[in-house]
C-alpha cells in the first residue's frame, strides 16, 4: 500500500511538471558554431620575403605656421593620447599679431558706426527734401564700404587667432613617438617635420616583391608572419596594399595586415611573411575540412554554410570539391578570409542565426 503511494505521488509530480512545460514557450537556443578560416590555397609556391613592421596609421607631424621652437615635450619611444601637446613655439609674435589685429578691427568697427550714423543722418535729411539723392548714395555707399572693412579686419583677426592656435603641435591620435627631428630653440619653417607619430594598435609589414612574382598576388590573400622577438610564434595576416609602381630594381612594395599583433612587437622591428602564390599549372581552390562539406540528397550540388560577421548568421555557398588529403580538401568557390562552419553542418539551414563558438581555456 505505501509502495502504490509513493508510485502515484511520483506519477502525479510527472504530470504536472509535464503541464508546466506545455504552459512555458522554450526559446530556441542560438547555436555556437565552430568556424574555420580559409588561408591555404589548394596549390601554389610557398614564398618568403623579409619586411619590416610599421604602424597601419603614421603620420610626420609639423607644426603649419613658421616660428622658433620653444619646447618638444616628447622623445623617441613615448606614448601619446590624442590631443596630447606634442611642441610648442615661441606665441609672443603670435600674440602681437593678435593683438595688432583686434585694434585694427575696432578701429574699423567705430568707423563703420561713424558712417551709419552720417548715412542715418542723411536718410532723415532726404525724407526732409534737404539733402539731395545724390548726396544720400554717397552717404549710404561710404557706410557700406565701412562694414566691407569690418569685415575683412574681423577675417584677419580669426587667421591670427588660428595662427597663435597653430603654435602649439597636438597629437591627433593615440599612439607612440617613432622620431624627433628637431630640439629646442631651433627655428623651423610651416610644415617641417617636428616628430613622427605611430598609431596605436594595428601593425603592418612592409615587404619588397620582385616584378615576377607581383602578378600572383592580390588584396585579401592571406600570409603567415614570424618575428625573431617572438621566437616559435607564427602570425596570421593578409594583404592590404599592393603598389603598382615598382621602385628600384623593378621591386613593387606590399603591405601585410597583422590579424592580432602582440603587444610585443613595436614598429622598425624586422620578420618574415610567407605568402602561397597561386600558380595557373597547379591546382587551384583552398583547403578546408572535410567536416564542411554538405550535398543535397541527390548528390547534384555540394556546399559549405560560410560565416557572416555582421549578421551573426550563415549562409549556403555552392562549392567545387577536387582533391582531398587526409582530414582536408581542395574546393573552388571561396575566398581567402571567408569563414566556413566546420562541425555539424547537417544541423543548420541557409540564414539560420548563429554564434561564433568560445575558444577552449587553455
Amino acid at each position: 500500500m505505501r509502495r502504490s503511494s509513493i508510485l502515484l505521488a511520483g506519477l502525479s509530480a510527472l504530470l504536472l511538471a509535464g503541464c508546466g512545460e506545455t504552459e512555458v514557450e522554450q526559446e530556441t537556443p542560438i547555436r555556437a558554431v565552430k568556424l574555420f578560416s580559409v588561408s591555404e590555397a589548394a596549390g601554389g609556391n610557398t614564398r618568403k620575403f623579409s619586411g619590416t613592421l610599421e604602424a597601419a596609421d603614421s603620420a610626420n607631424l609639423s607644426f603649419p605656421v613658421a616660428g622658433t621652437v620653444i619646447e618638444v615635450k616628447v622623445e623617441a619611444g613615448d606614448s601619446v593620447q590624442k590631443g596630447d601637446v606634442i611642441a610648442e613655439l615661441d606665441k609672443e609674435p603670435f600674440e602681437l599679431d593678435v593683438n595688432a589685429a583686434k585694434a585694427e578691427l575696432d578701429k574699423s568697427r567705430s568707423a563703420a558706426q561713424e558712417k551709419k550714423n552720417e548715412f542715418d543722418r542723411n536718410r532723415q535729411l532726404f525724407e526732409k527734401g534737404w539733402v539731395s539723392k545724390a548726396a544720400l548714395e554717397q552717404a549710404q555707399f561710404a557706410y557700406e564700404t565701412a562694414r566691407g572693412d569690418v569685415s575683412i579686419k574681423n577675417t584677419r583677426l580669426n587667421q591670427e587667432k588660428r595662427s597663435l592656435a597653430d603654435a602649439t603641435l597636438l597629437a591627433p591620435f593615440d599612439g607612440a613617438i617613432g622620431e624627433r627631428f628637431v630640439d629646442a630653440n631651433e627655428e623651423v619653417g610651416a610644415g617641417k617635420e617636428i616628430v613622427s607619430l605611430n598609431a596605436s594598435g594595428a601593425l603592418e609589414v612592409l615587404i619588397s616583391v620582385p616584378e615576377r612574382v607581383i602578378s600572383k598576388l592580390a588584396q585579401g590573400m592571406r600570409a603567415e608572419a614570424t618575428f625573431s622577438a617572438l621566437p616559435g610564434q607564427v602570425l596570421q595576416g593578409r594583404i592590404t596594399e599592393v603598389s603598382r609602381v615598382a621602385g628600384s630594381g623593378n621591386i613593387f612594395p606590399v603591405k601585410v595586415s597583422l590579424d592580432n599583433p602582440s603587444a610585443t612587437l613595436r614598429a622598425g622591428m624586422s620578420g618574415e611573411v610567407s605568402l602561397t602564390t597561386q600558380d595557373g599549372e597547379l591546382e587551384s581552390g583552398y583547403l578546408i575540412p572535410l567536416s564542411a562539406l554538405r550535398a543535397t540528397e541527390s548528390l547534384s550540388e555540394v556546399f559549405v554554410f560560410v560565416f557572416d560577421e555582421e549578421t551573426s548568421t550563415v549562409k549556403k555557398k555552392s562549392v567545387v570539391a577536387e582533391t582531398a588529403r587526409g582530414n582536408l580538401i581542395a574546393v573552388k568557390g571561396l575566398a581567402a578570409g571567408d569563414e566556413v562552419v566546420s562541425a555539424g553542418v547537417s544541423f543548420l539551414s541557409d540564414g539560420q542565426q548563429v554564434k561564433r563558438m568560445a575558444p577552449p581555456v587553455i
